[in-house]
């Protein structure tokens, strides 16, 4: 039998994380129940939570539909990475930790941020490429002018 949780615990439950990291597996259970300070009775009682079943059993599945490693392991790191961002946050403040490091890890988030004046850190923006098309039935080596089209990448989040 489980105790009821008030009201206001059950809210101060992060659902959306916890059934994200359930559902992706990002570390074993107990693992995080403990960085959400849930006790057996707490986790009892948000199982059976409707919303909660609701949004795990999406999430789940949203996961499942994942279809390449490649696209998994991305998600899985930056759903990792956006997990322990509140400690790379907190230790910014904390003058136990030498500045340099502060200084490194606010670097870090203004890149994450896109803070930085680089837009095109994140969206792997490089260089330019050049695509070469022979169209045509004449096989014969002809010298053509070349029709150069100019274009800006736009990142898939701005379009």
């Amino acid at each position: 039998m489980t105790t009821e949780l008030a009201q206001d615990e059950i809210f101060a439950v992060d659902f959306a994380a916890l059934a994200r990291e359930i559902a992706m597996d990002i570390m074993p259970l107990g693992d995080i129940l403990n960085l959400h300070q849930l006790g057996d009775e707490q986790w009892q009682t948000i199982q059976e939570n409707p919303k909660f079943q609701q949004m795990l059993g999406e999430l789940i599945g949203e996961w499942n539909a994942t279809k390449s490693t490649k696209d998994r392991v991305k998600i899985k790191a930056a759903t990792g990475l956006e997990s322990i961002l509140e400690v790379y946050i907190r230790d910014i403040n904390d003058p136990a930790i030498p500045l340099a490091q502060r200084v490194e890890a606010g670097k870090f988030l203004a890149r994450l941020g896109e803070l930085d004046g680089n837009p095109n850190i994140l969206a792997g923006g490089g260089g330019g490429f050049q695509i070469i098309m022979n169209i045509g039935a004449d096989r014969t080596v002809q010298q053509v002018t070349p029709h150069i089209i100019e274009a800006t990448a736009i990142p898939e989040d701005a379009a």
